[in-house]
């Protein structure tokens, strides 16, 4: 009778890459992509792009619906609204990430795509609680809302003021918590240094 023999699955590296300076930490997540979601996303801006182009022709030739041009110009921006954000997801499926830079005294968070972002900077004086939580869906809050697309949330959370701030879009509990275990070692030993 043959034994068998068994092997422990090895343990997968963290997406957080973590740089440490005399001056700063920086945390950069790339964000882990849904190939669903980018090929629907991808179909349905092809759709969205066609629209785009056949509405203004219909302007053009003097065609308005039974509501008129009122609710033509309406619909046509709502369309180009959301074409907008459509794009700005899929882009940031394709190649989105989380830059996080902790120097003294602000906390930077910036959502890079292709390097383009800009930065929300919080004071770290005033930010508590700082946690690995994954968020419950509410879809009720639009960051929680466009979660699903993979633009909003996070499993990182703070509270600033009267509100809970997120980062660390589609983190595995066990990343964010090295992500805010890092923060705080940094954070300690940048004041003990002061």
């Amino acid at each position: 009778m043959a034994k068998s023999r068994s092997t422990s699955p090895r343990p997968l590296p963290s997406r957080v890459m973590i740089t440490e300076t005399s001056d700063c930490l920086r945390l950069v997540i790339p964000y882990s992509r849904s190939w669903f979601v980018i090929g629907f996303l991808g179909f349905w801006i092809c759709a969205w792009a066609v629209a785009e182009v056949i509405i203004p022709l219909r302007f053009l030739e003097g065609e308005a619906p039974p509501g008129g041009w009122s609710l033509m110009v309406a619909w046509f921006v709502v369309w180009t609204v959301a074409g907008v954000l459509a794009v700005y997801a899929w882009l940031w499926q394709v190649m989105g990430k989380e830059i996080v830079t902790v120097r003294e005294g602000s906390l930077a968070l910036r959502r890079d795509v292709g390097g383009f972002g800009l930065d929300k900077v919080y004071d770290l004086s005033e930010v508590r609680e700082l946690r690995a939580e994954p968020a419950v869906f509410d879809p009720m809050d639009l960051s929680m809302a466009l979660q699903l697309w993979g633009i909003g949330g996070g499993t990182i959370a703070f509270d600033y003021g009267g509100v809970t701030r997120r980062f660390g879009i589609g983190l595995d509990e066990a990343e964010a918590k090295q992500a805010v275990v890092a923060i705080k070692k940094w954070w300690r030993t940048v004041d003990r240094s002061h």
